[in-house]
């Protein structure tokens, strides 16, 4: 049960669901949305409350690739405040555009890459 009086619940909800697309869907039964809307229901309900670590499967699995990249920049902001964030992905090409650390197993070797650095202007 959260300590926030029931006005900031209701307006962090309403915030992270626009933040995921689903603002228009708040009053939606869960039979009525898509696969992907589900999957984006249950990452806005995974990191509502701002856990210290996030395990995500194939967060992208179902989504565009639009709404995968608005994803991964939550779970990016998250990590700013603290959060560790660990996703398994097949997605290269939404990987790529960020430049975390990353584990990667191929072929059955573990490699690790690290933080890539921005360029200089």
């Amino acid at each position: 049960m959260s300590d926030l009086p029931e006005k900031d619940i209701k307006k962090n909800v309403t915030e992270l669901l626009n933040w995921v697309g689903l603002g228009e869907k708040m009053t939606a039964r869960p039979s009525t949305l898509s696969g992907g809307e589900q999957q984006r229901i249950a990452i806005a309900r995974a990191v509502i409350n701002r856990p210290k670590l996030l395990l995500a499967d194939e967060p992208t699995g179902n989504i565009d690739e639009t709404i995968g990249i608005k994803l991964l920049n939550l779970f990016e902001e998250l990590n700013r405040h603290g959060t560790t964030v660990i996703i398994a992905t097949h997605d290269e090409n939404i990987v790529s555009r960020f430049p975390q650390p990353q584990m990667r197993l191929e072929n059955g070797t573990l490699s690790i890459r690290p933080k890539k650095h921005a360029k200089a202007a």
